[in-house]
């Protein structure tokens, strides 16, 4: 039987092939074209379709991962905002002068003065919704939108995080909801920067402060960031608890995910298959999540190779030119978008330029394109940040000298004005005048290095007077450097650590030398006293930006970030000292044609 079918079989072929082989040329080109084209048309349709969703998958991925860069860059500019905030709290006046009383509530006038300032910080700052004041005798000030929080222990000692806040000695640590020391609202999360309240004169412990940032802060911060496919943004704090989240997404279900500090899987999310990018950051220990449906890049990708399918099989004689031209449309912008991408490793952000409608290519273009604009958007932020702090080092620094060294010059020139010496006087008010003239400079933040040396030998001058016995001074100045410019005050602070810290805590009196050179590809100025000295591991603190005393490392550490800020390297300070033997301080500034009067 089986034999007989196979006779069948092999008849009908013969047959088919005699038939087919009596047509004519035209006709058997013409079915042979169809058939391979159906062919090809399908085969070529599937591959086109997994190839274009696999691409598309990693290229939006990449997009993703990017713009989750973009938002951990712009929370960590909103964190460091309010850390910055935080700081000009802790120095006011007010409320050092309230917790030195370990009595908030010891001044009213004082509180009443404290509480307009800070009900205008969090007014006039979105991102600030509350902030709390602690003492060390337990009472609480606090001021802002508190309707949804309240302090749970009855002491602040009790609180969980207190002994993590007092071991990071002034640093600020972030709590999520308040790290169970609040009662809140489960509906709104909020993170708590919490830190220590120092006195600024002697460090000691004064309270704690306390400063809120609002969900919907994290929320804006980022508003404008997220991609056009990402449908959710989660955050995560370090205990993996939920900040942001997405809706419907649980962290469990996150967790397991982070086994790099960056990259996407493919999961099923509540019954979704979804493309997950995450992104750790560092800084917090916060990681970044961001969730797109797989279904919906599907949607998106299939159209195209659904519109060539119907194009080929309506006229399978443009199959081949099809091909050709939608190979190219596809691979032309690929290529742009690739070379642009290799231009962002070499640091240059510039926007692709792609013709292309509302496909994928062009959604892959736009998204493109708006992250290099926000990437561009962030650097001027970051820049104008870097104006804005080395702006606010140099106020404080003007800020930090101009009161008590005016109060005790004046107490000075007082005393001699007393004393009938018109000469000294004179000399006196001299000197007080050029060091101010030349300190404000009009508020020009570059002055000459002469400029910079009158202004050293004036201030010297002055505490000659008032100390006469205490030190000496001896100058070797190179006329060569004067006309070069430098940072306007980065030696008076020098100087005056090396006086108050250096020779006025001998048991005799000492000598400064100030010292400037020219050689070949920079200018070395050298301070130098003969003082008590600093020990090996006091210098690798103040360097490493880890001071115990605020008073003998603010000259020296702001004077060290604001040259490494000004020049952009880490060369150009150099600290030499010796316990009982003195300290030697260089500046390295470098001579370009750009310094140079």
């Amino acid at each position: 039987m089986f034999k007989i079918m196979l006779n069948r079989v092999f008849d009908f072929r013969e047959a088919l092939c005699k038939k087919f082989g009596n047509f004519k040329i035209s006709t058997r080109f013409t079915l042979i074209y169809c058939v391979i084209s159906v062919f090809s048309v399908v085969l070529s349709n599937f591959l086109y379709q997994e190839i274009y969703s696999s691409m598309a998958l990693r290229k939006v991925s990449e997009v993703s991962i990017q713009t989750l860069y973009s938002i951990r860059n712009s929370l960590d500019i909103m964190i460091t905002n309010v850390s910055n905030y935080s700081k000009m709290i802790l120095s006011d006046d007010n409320l050092q002068t309230l917790l030195r009383r370990k009595n908030i509530y010891y001044d009213l006038n004082t509180q009443k003065r404290l509480g307009t300032y800070l009900n205008k910080l969090t007014q006039e700052t979105p991102s600030i919704s509350s902030v709390f004041i602690f003492d060390i005798s337990g009472n609480q000030y606090s001021v802002g939108n508190q309707d949804n929080i309240k302090f749970i222990p009855k002491n602040i000692q009790e609180a969980p995080w207190y002994e993590d806040v007092v071991s990071k000695k002034g640093a600020y640590i972030l709590r999520l909801n308040g790290g169970g020391a609040f009662r809140y609202d489960p509906n709104h999360n909020f993170v708590s920067m919490i830190r220590l309240v120092r006195d600024i004169n002697t460090t000691e412990m004064l309270g704690i402060l306390i400063i809120n940032i609002s969900e919907n802060a994290f929320k804006d911060s980022y508003a404008n960031i997220t991609s056009n496919y990402t449908t959710g943004v989660t955050i995560l704090d370090h205990n993996n608890n939920s900040i942001i989240r997405a809706d419907g997404i649980k962290a469990s279900n996150l967790t397991q995910l982070f086994d790099n500090k960056q990259g996407y899987v493919i999961d099923n999310i509540d019954n979704r298959e979804c493309l997950i990018s995450y992104l750790i950051e560092d800084k917090y220990d916060w990681k970044i999540v961001s969730i797109i449906p797989v279904s919906k890049l599907s949607d998106e990708t299939s159209a195209p190779g659904l519109v060539g399918f119907v194009i080929i099989m309506i006229n399978s004689i443009l199959l081949f030119i099809g091909t050709i031209f939608t190979t190219r449309m596809i691979t032309i912008p690929i290529k742009k978008l690739l070379k642009s991408m290799k231009g962002v490793e070499r640091g240059e952000f510039k926007e692709v330029n792609i013709k292309a409608g509302s496909d994928e290519i062009g959604q892959l273009r736009d998204g493109y394109n708006i992250m290099i604009q926000e990437i561009q958007n962030l650097i001027k932020r970051v820049i104008a940040e870097q104006k804005i702090k080395r702006k606010a080092e140099l106020d404080v620094l003007q800020a930090q000298i101009k009161p008590h060294f005016l109060y005790n010059t004046l107490d000075s020139i007082s005393s001699l004005a007393l004393m009938g010496e018109v000469a000294s006087v004179c000399e006196l008010v001299d000197a007080l005048g050029s060091y101010y003239r030349i300190s404000l400079s009009k508020g020009k933040e570059v002055i000459t290095i002469g400029e910079e040396i009158e202004m050293v030998k004036s201030y010297l001058l002055i505490q000659k007077m008032r100390y006469p016995e205490l030190f000496t001074v001896s100058y070797s100045i190179d006329e060569r450097c004067n006309n070069y410019r430098i940072l306007k005050l980065v030696l008076q602070p020098l100087v005056e650590n090396a006086l108050y810290h250096g020779i006025r805590n001998k048991d005799e009196g000492g000598t400064i030398i100030v010292k400037t050179e020219q050689l070949n590809d920079h200018i070395s100025i050298t301070i130098e006293d003969d003082g008590v000295g600093m020990s090996q591991e006091f210098m690798e603190s103040i360097l490493k930006d880890n001071i115990q005393s605020v008073d003998t490392g603010f000259g020296l550490r702001g004077t060290i970030e604001r040259l490494r800020i000004f020049y952009g390297t880490d060369d150009c300070f150099q600290i030499e000292s010796k316990v009982n033997c003195g300290t030697k301080i260089t500046l390295l500034i470098p001579i370009t044609g750009e310094n140079e009067e």
